[in-house]
């Protein structure tokens, strides 16, 4: 036997259904009601929507085009006319200013130990590894290939260069013929 929870439900439900069933006839009567009544093949109108009519009128008369007015698709014409562009032109792009000439090297004159011009020195080929003995005459160590070569300051070197000052880091090198202000600094090899 079903309890009285249970039929106090299914009485919700069953008034629920029914005023849904009124909301609806509500909504829709209107429309029903206009498309009785006017009698003719008009369709029903729901909300603001109306179903077109499809197919010819009667009284109209239907319009067929020649067969000469229609284009043929296969034979060839005149090209159409191009559409324009309508896109700007682009700038175009900067170009370089031609580059400068190449200066023309000057003649290096390097000073001779008579005033006369000389040409540049012979380059050094020798390897500076240190030196040895006191601060007051210090000597250069040099390595040329597999031979070491010990020079005091103020001695020349292969009869070509002169060792000027000898120090911890670097050694200067002047050049045999030329004057005392043409040198070279040496580094330490590494």
């Amino acid at each position: 036997m079903p309890s009285s929870k249970d039929r106090t439900r299914l009485g919700i439900l069953i008034l629920l259904g029914v005023v849904l069933i009124g909301v609806i006839i509500y909504r829709v009567r209107p429309a029903l009601v206009e498309g009785v009544t006017a009698g003719g093949p008009r369709l029903a109108q729901v909300g603001s929507y109306q179903v077109p009519a499809l197919g010819w009128n009667k009284g109209e008369t239907r319009v067929v085009p020649s067969p000469g007015a229609v284009r043929n698709l296969f034979t060839y014409g005149a090209p159409p006319t191009p559409t324009p562009d309508l896109r700007p032109t682009p700038t175009p792009l900067p170009t370089r200013p031609p580059a400068p000439p190449a200066p023309t090297p000057t003649p290096v004159c390097f000073p001779g130990a008579d005033g006369g011009c000389l040409p540049a020195p012979p380059q050094f080929n020798l390897t500076y590894l240190g030196w040895l003995g006191p601060d007051r005459l210090p000597i250069a160590v040099f390595r040329d290939g597999e031979e070491v070569i010990a020079v005091p300051q103020g001695e020349s070197v292969k009869q070509r260069f002169i060792i000027r000052e000898v120090g911890p880091a670097a050694v200067t090198v002047g050049y045999t013929g030329y004057a005392a202000s043409v040198t070279n600094n040496v580094p330490l090899a590494k």
